[in-house]
């Protein structure tokens, strides 16, 4: 069962641990970003002497834990430096997560799109919805979307035709999807 969850994306992992209260899921989880955990620890291991580390770290490991199934988490980076930065300023609070406001309507997107799976009625709202998005994009930013979404062209294709570099086009794509997520999340407020 533990090799299964290795492959599993940190999303379906944060589901499992939270839906299913599955342990198994969680200690991948947790096993996977550990060294991030001690990587941004140690310095203020270093800097204060009255930090024991046989404390803090299971410490931070309960906070994680807890914070796991009640907290929406969208990039476990962020998460686990937030746990960790307020342990470290106020352990004797527990401050929730936000995810920033990027993590939060991409978080919506997905959870959008996941729900028009099953219904009908959502995913032809959610087409119109991401066709007038595509529309308000610039012509450069949507023809690479549709391109590579929609088309399913490769990143050689996409290079060959554009001139651009692999690197240069994986920036221009994440970016052209982030102005896209925001045109979506903000359609309803402007017509």
């Amino acid at each position: 069962m533990q090799q299964q969850l290795t492959n599993l994306s940190d999303k379906e992992l944060i589901s499992r641990a939270r839906k299913q209260n599955d342990r198994e899921a969680e200690g991948v989880l947790m096993d996977r970003y550990s060294h991030l955990l001690v990587a941004v620890t140690i310095p203020h291991l270093k800097n204060n002497a009255n930090l024991d580390p046989n404390i803090v770290f299971p410490s931070l490991l309960q906070r994680l834990s807890a914070s796991l199934k009640t907290q929406t988490i969208y990039k476990v980076n962020e998460w686990i430096s937030h746990i960790q930065k307020g342990y470290l300023g106020k352990p004797e609070k527990n401050t929730p997560f936000y995810p920033s406001r990027d993590g939060r309507d991409l978080l919506h997107i997905e959870n959008t799109v996941d729900k028009a799976a099953t219904n009908i009625i959502d995913r032809q709202d959610l087409i119109v919805r991401l066709e007038q998005a595509l529309q308000r994009l610039n012509t450069e930013d949507n023809h690479l979307i549709t391109q590579f979404y929609l088309e399913n062209k490769s990143f050689a294709d996409l290079s060959a035709s554009t001139g651009l570099t692999r690197e240069r086009l994986r920036s221009q794509l994440k970016a052209a999807k982030g102005k896209l997520a925001k045109l979506f999340m903000n359609q309803g407020y402007v017509k």
